[in-house]
């Protein structure tokens, strides 16, 4: 019997090791900072236990394709030496370094570097958790709530169903949130600081937001652009709160530019055209925030249209009841007004994707994400109200201290049970047995998706696959080219190098990378060759822009013999270098 048929029963007891750590911060307060933040970084890996000791090695749904991603880059960079920019792995290829979810830059992807793929996403989901559910609790410690309190405000986000359905999914991008708190702590510090620290802390915002965008969180940053302007309309003092923000948004940009620009030159290329619709779900609320649903639910709310992944939030019942004692012990401070407000209005937001569907479809610049998302932007203030509720609870007399604990230890147990359920389903797909054979040197494009059934349900197998040495067609980009690529049930010339309407040439590949291709053709008549990958600007055949031939890449060559090197370089990157270089040093050049 395997351990995690216990799942529920584990998920409380972890819950129970949360309560009694929180009884030892509020008895023994001398380190009690200190304490709170250990235990929020040791309950995480006994809270998701099931994420590395799963029943399987490969991931569900979307962990596929990232799997096979994150691999392709991470192979570029500990087997090819070189910095990824080009991924030929996608769907006949794609930009590396300009794809949005590009995570290289993100100091998470160290992790898959040291340990590989499948480890290094685990060790990622455990470290971001730890780093939000502290950035929870020391954001409350900031607005003045206390150990025990704070204990309360970090336990929705960590633990609630809000990040850990997406992370199921397999939508890393969903990391980027563990940076969420900490952007509005040092927001919070600048805005409340001297001037001294007001300058410290507005570096520390840009550069936490820049890491955002490294961890390819840029649905969450355009939502957090919205939740600054909304801001503005709640704080006492708008001017101030608007010099911070600019200050911090144009340092972020500066930071962020050495992706950032050759992202925008991409997206000038290659366009979304419709934007991901949401279901109505104000009067679905009770399910969104109260239903403990688990991962691949279809019709729990009405016009559902996806996963239960795009909605579910789960906070409980002792969460929102704490949050309206919070809110009715300390609604006379303006902040908890405002928290009030912030969240009502996320919610309002999150309930209208169809409404505001139009809206977007007009705007092809703004991130494809699904508006019931929003619904983040409600659980951060509901989880500091909460916190505020149990802090009012902890600072009276002992018994109703008691009380205190006892709630946030029933919190803990309530969302820690459904975690670790939640846990549980992510990596649970089995290396096959039916091998896929090895790809010709050094890469073919297979229209097979080589999928399995486990448990009633077919899953691919892109990660196999490309492991194998295949380039994918699984998960194609709406944000890249078309697949123009030859592939391997293709009658005639699928190789490397192909030939436009000459059949009397050849060549002899030297050196193959993602990013390089080095051959030596040979052709009696002046003719084209044709690379198998798919066209965009940046291609260059020696040092030259490469031509668009059949929407592949290629160059005109003459009769005889002829060298060609094929390189990749990212419109914009030199550019983006160089003003991220410049924004580090004004940083630095600020900080002393």
């Amino acid at each position: 019997m395997n351990f995690l048929d216990f799942e529920p029963l584990q998920g409380a007891l972890t819950g129970i090791i949360f309560g009694l750590g929180v009884l030892l911060v509020a008895y023994i307060p001398k380190y009690k900072w200190l304490a709170a933040s250990l235990i929020c970084i040791g309950i995480t890996p006994l809270a998701l236990m099931p994420f590395w000791f799963s029943y399987g090695d490969l991931g569900i749904s979307d962990w596929d394709y990232y799997f096979s991603m994150h691999s392709t880059l991470q192979k570029s960079i500990s087997e090819f030496h070189q910095f990824p920019l080009w991924n030929p792995y996608v769907c006949g290829g794609t930009s590396a370094l300009g794809d949005p979810e590009f995570p290289v830059f993100s100091p998470l992807f160290l992790f898959e570097i040291a340990f590989g793929t499948p480890a290094g996403f685990v060790l990622s989901i455990y470290t971001s958790v730890a780093i939000g559910a502290l950035g929870m609790l020391h954001f409350a410690r900031k607005i003045g709530i206390g150990p025990v309190g704070a204990l309360m405000a970090s336990l929705p986000m960590a633990f609630g169903s809000v990040n850990l359905l997406e992370i199921v999914e397999g939508h890393p991008n969903i990391l980027s949130a563990m940076y969420i708190p900490w952007v509005w702590y040092c927001w919070y510090s600048a805005y409340v600081g001297t001037v001294k620290q007001k300058k410290y802390f507005i570096i520390a915002t840009a550069f936490l937001l820049a890491l955002m965008f490294f961890q390819g969180g840029i649905y969450l940053l355009m939502y957090m652009a919205g939740a600054f302007i909304a801001m503005l309309f709640f704080v006492k003092n708008p001017k101030r709160a608007i010099y911070i923000t600019l200050l911090a948004g144009i340092l972020a940009l500066g930071l962020a530019s050495a992706k950032l620009i050759p992202v925008f030159y991409w997206l000038q290329q290659f366009q979304d055209a419709a934007y991901a619709s949401s279901a109505y779900t104000l009067s679905s609320l009770h399910e969104i925030l109260l239903g403990r649903h688990l991962h691949g639910g279809e019709d729990i709310i009405p016009n559902q249209g996806g996963g239960w992944h795009e909605y579910g939030a789960y906070i409980g019942p002792l969460v929102l009841l704490m949050a309206l004692w919070g809110y009715i012990v300390r609604r006379k401070e303006r902040l908890t007004r405002a928290l009030l407000l912030s969240a009502v209005l996320a919610i309002l937001v999150s309930a209208m994707g169809p409404y505001l569907k139009p809206m977007f479809d007009q705007m092809p610049f703004f991130p494809r994400s699904n508006v019931s998302r929003v619904i983040l932007f409600a659980i951060i203030p509901l989880s500091l109200l909460a916190g505020c509720g149990v802090d009012a609870l902890a600072k009276k007399k002992k018994y109703i201290r008691g009380a205190a604990i006892l709630i946030v230890t029933l919190a803990a147990i309530d969302l820690m049970s459904l975690a670790y359920q939640l846990a549980a389903q992510a990596f649970v797909l089995p290396h096959t047995v039916d091998a896929i054979p090895e790809a010709p040197h050094p890469i073919a494009y297979s229209p097979f998706d080589y999928k399995f059934r486990h448990n009633g349900v077919d899953y691919t197998r892109a990660y196999e696959a490309t492991n194998k040495g295949y380039g994918n067609m699984a998960y194609c980009s709406v944000l890249g080219p078309d697949p123009a690529v030859r592939i391997i049930t293709d009658e005639g010339d699928n190789n490397i190098i192909s030939f436009s309407h000459n059949e009397n040439a050849s060549f002899e590949l030297h050196a193959w990378t993602p990013n390089t291709i080095i051959t030596t053709v040979k052709s009696v008549d002046a003719s084209s060759a044709v690379l198998n990958a798919n066209y965009a600007k940046g291609w260059e055949v020696n040092g030259k822009p490469a031509k668009e031939i059949m929407n592949r890449v290629g160059t005109d060559i003459p009769a005889g013999t002829t060298k060609l090197t094929f390189t990749y370089k990212p419109p914009g990157m030199m550019l983006g270098a160089v003003i991220s270089s410049i924004s580090i040093i004004i940083a630095i050049l600020l900080l002393f």
